[in-house]
């Protein structure tokens, strides 16, 4: 029924949940025939319909409407050209938007599927398309405005806030000996550790989220050699940090393809919200991020691209940036913090059944 290009069937390939793990195809045409259905006239023989597609690269981040929430993750296709016709007459001759055209069938088709799964994602398929890496496309920002700051008329101000005072804790309570640590140092429930390595991540794009929990300053002895190489340079020493993770918790409103993750003002608003309603103060606060890199980390750890984020975003000395890197079954878990205009690997550490924290060191980890 279908002769688009004349080289192959178009199909629509289906994802499945926010790891979006391809769970089956359906040609573009049968769908396109249940779509167009009320545009058609009564028709008793469908295989007499001639389709012709054209492929309209004008890029919609938008999502499909409905229940459930679908990505086009090729939404650099963001319109089809269709052309049907029934024995030389042309009953259909227009332009359409693919998530307005697809949408409403699909939210049928995955409902049938899985009824509980909120999350799903679909793209064309077609060898004439093949170049076109897939990817979650960068929602728009909702009630985004820009201000210029140097404007001497403005109706109202901006100023920033002062942060509250770091409480300190003597790492020895923790079975922590201060003199071996740096300036940050990580802190992780077993539970969390555990989570960060068994997690669901998918193979196809890169995901990330936010780190909460809660930062200590570490009182205790500088080690020597920073203390003498501060004295040196006629610096005070820096202060030492320790930064509990107890919660990891995706971002919403994310863009995301095969070699990039993006934040959006939703993203940081949403989770900001999240803490907000914690009531848990300092206990509940940003922590920092998280990432993966569908590669290796053996040889390489964040991009100059995550180097500039962490540091233009994330502006607490103490804030870290976590990177699991993905091949295959295995994964590799890393923690960065700001070391003067670029990063510097922490050290994790694990806490026990009883209550201590033991030194992790960041191997690869068989996830199966």
């Amino acid at each position: 029924m279908s002769e688009e290009n004349r080289a192959g069937a178009a199909m629509v390939l289906l994802y499945k949940g926010t790891s979006f793990d391809l769970v089956g195809k359906m040609t573009l045409s049968s769908l396109m025939v249940e779509a167009l259905r009320r545009e058609l006239p009564a028709i008793e023989q469908e295989e007499h319909l001639i389709m012709h597609l054209r492929y309209v690269r004008r890029p919609d981040p938008r999502l499909a409407d409905g229940p459930r929430t679908i990505h086009n993750l090729r939404s650099q296709i963001g319109r089809l050209g269709v052309i049907i016709s029934q024995g030389g007459e042309t009953l259909i001759d227009r332009e359409y938007p693919v998530r307005e055209l697809l949408g409403p069938v699909l939210q049928h088709v995955v409902q049938q599927l899985d009824p509980d799964e909120q999350v799903w994602g679909f793209c064309l398929d077609h060898p004439s398309l093949s170049g076109l890496a897939l990817g979650r496309s960068t929602p728009e920002v909702e009630g985004a405005m820009d201000l210029n700051l140097r404007e001497s008329r403005r109706s109202f101000t901006v100023r920033k806030v002062a942060e509250p005072p770091v409480p300190a804790v003597d790492p020895a309570d923790l079975g922590i000996d201060a003199a071996g640590l740096g300036q940050v140092t990580v802190l992780l429930s077993g539970d969390i550790h555990g989570h960060l390595h068994e997690m669901k991540l998918s193979r196809r794009l890169e995901e990330g989220g936010f780190l909460l929990g809660t930062v200590r300053r570490v009182l205790g002895p500088e080690p020597v050699e920073r203390a003498e190489r501060a004295s040196d340079n006629g610096e005070a020493a820096a202060e030492r940090y320790l930064v509990e993770i107890n919660e990891v918790t995706p971002a919403e409103h994310s863009g995301a393809g095969a070699l990039h993750f993006t934040f959006t003002g939703d993203s940081f608003r949403d989770v900001n919200q999240r803490i907000t309603a914690s009531g848990q103060g300092q206990d509940r606060q940003l922590m920092g991020w998280y990432h993966t890199h569908l590669f290796s980390g053996k040889d390489s750890g964040l991009s100059s691209i995550d180097v500039d984020l962490h540091l233009g975003t994330f502006r607490q000395p103490w804030q870290v940036a976590g990177l699991i890197n993905l091949t295959g079954d295995d994964r590799l878990l890393r923690f960065y913090a700001r070391s003067g205009d670029s990063v510097r690997e922490c050290e994790q550490w694990v806490k026990d059944d009883r209550g201590r924290y033991r030194l992790a060191r960041a191997v690869v980890v068989d996830g199966r």
